[in-house]
């Protein structure tokens, strides 16, 4: 029996349970648990694509566009190429600033990065992103592998009451509590129970995902290297677990994490240190992120094509003092040139009339602009403005700005 596949297109903040309402979707308690996981990623302003598997070896491939993408009725081919178009966008941006680096949440899985800016790797199908994904996850896990050998001996402090190891002068001299004894000690840090947990997730992927050769032999080359644990089992969805998570320390320990639960389809299951319910792995590709990053690099690259690039910072820091405390300012961007300083603030938000620019948005900007010296403009872009703004410039509470659009 051959797969089908029924795509359905909503815009973020849109609710999916009526979109696949109106695609006749008969949702069972299955689907509902994969509807609920995309509802919360659109309903908090994430874009991107999902893929799961539903009744009848039906494929439901789900697109989650930016609300300055309307989806086009009755064209999933146009609604797709804007996605790809939007996907595109988003890692040609990414490399050329890759020294600009998105505030995220740390090893909060919404994007990964494409190494290689060769022509071949330039790919207008959703696929091919998904398979480059996928042999990224791979080039980490090899050479994390590649890099540690099987047992490492890190040296341990710790104290005691009695003498068992080598002691630690310095830290027993500065020791009030006589009765604490510092030491020092020398243990293997053991590689092999990371490697038994890819193994198992290589193994998953292989049998599930990608018959992929470069895996097979990735997980052979692990598994001849390793001391594997015979008696070990682990299950592919205790890898979010608090328990399997607790092994995985360092910052390259933790690239590895991130590129196994990649290789499992859920690196957007796995955010602010929450623990969420898997739904049959095999069955499922997530990709997401934010469009408002998408956003802040289009207005970067557009300020860094209009002033230079020598004249434009982001991510600008300038501390201050406020009733004696110390303080930071933070604007989204400060142009400084012989001709103009300029702070500006990128709001992901769409202006259907003058009202819709409310105090909140210009607050940051005003505290800025008052902050930082000489200041010649102040400047709020947004990604769609849809009334006359020519020659616009206005006033809050006696706070001077101007807008501008900035389109995706």
């Amino acid at each position: 029996m051959t797969s089908s596949t029924n795509a359905i297109f909503v815009n973020e903040n849109e609710n999916i349970f009526e979109a696949c309402a109106n695609h006749e979707l008969m949702v069972n308690a299955e689907i509902r648990k994969h509807l609920k996981f995309i509802s919360h990623k659109a309903n908090n302003n994430y874009i991107g694509y999902y893929q799961f598997l539903g009744e009848d070896d039906v494929y439901f491939k789900i697109y989650i566009l930016p609300k300055t993408t309307p989806r086009v009725e009755n064209n999933e081919e146009l609604n797709k190429r804007n996605f790809i178009g939007l996907l595109s966008k988003y890692y040609e941006l990414k490399q050329r600033y890759g020294s600009v680096k998105p505030k995220m949440v740390d090893k909060s899985i919404i994007d990964f990065s494409f190494e290689n800016d060769k022509k071949e790797n330039k790919s207008d199908d959703l696929d091919d992103f998904i398979a480059y994904k996928y042999n990224d996850a791979l080039q980490t896990i090899e050479s994390f592998f590649k890099r540690h050998k099987n047992a490492l001996s890190q040296e341990l402090k710790f104290h005691s009451q009695s003498i068992r190891h080598r002691l630690d002068l310095k830290q027993n001299i500065i020791e009030l509590d006589k009765s604490k004894i510092h030491q020092r000690k020398k243990e293997p840090y053991l590689y092999s129970k990371l490697a038994e947990i890819s193994i198992e997730v290589l193994q998953h992927f292989i049998k599930h995902k990608e018959k992929n050769k470069i895996a097979k032999k990735l997980k052979n080359k692990i598994k001849s290297k390793y001391s594997i644990d015979k008696n070990f089992s682990f299950k592919t969805k205790e890898i979010v677990s608090k328990k399997v998570l607790k092994l995985f320390k360092k910052s390259d320990e933790k690239e590895l994490y991130l590129a196994l639960l990649t290789l499992l389809g859920i690196e957007s299951y796995f955010e602010d240190n929450s623990y969420k319910e898997m739904i049959k792995l095999h069955n499922q590709h997530a990709h997401f992120f934010r469009p408002e990053k998408l956003f802040e690099w289009v207005v970067y690259d557009d300020l860094i094509n209009k002033y230079g690039k020598e004249s434009v910072s982001k991510e600008y820091v300038q501390s201050y003092k406020l009733a004696g405390e110390d303080r930071e300012s933070k604007p989204d961007f400060v142009v400084q040139n012989e001709n103009v300083t300029m702070v500006i603030d990128a709001k992901w938000k769409i202006l259907k009339t003058k009202k819709d620019i409310t105090f909140e948005d210009v607050a940051k900007l005003r505290r800025d602009g008052i902050i930082l010296d000489n200041i010649s403009k102040s400047l709020l872009i947004y990604p769609q403005i849809e009334f006359d703004m020519r020659n616009i410039t206005m006033n809050i509470d006696d706070f001077r700005f101007t807008i501008e659009e900035r389109k995706i």
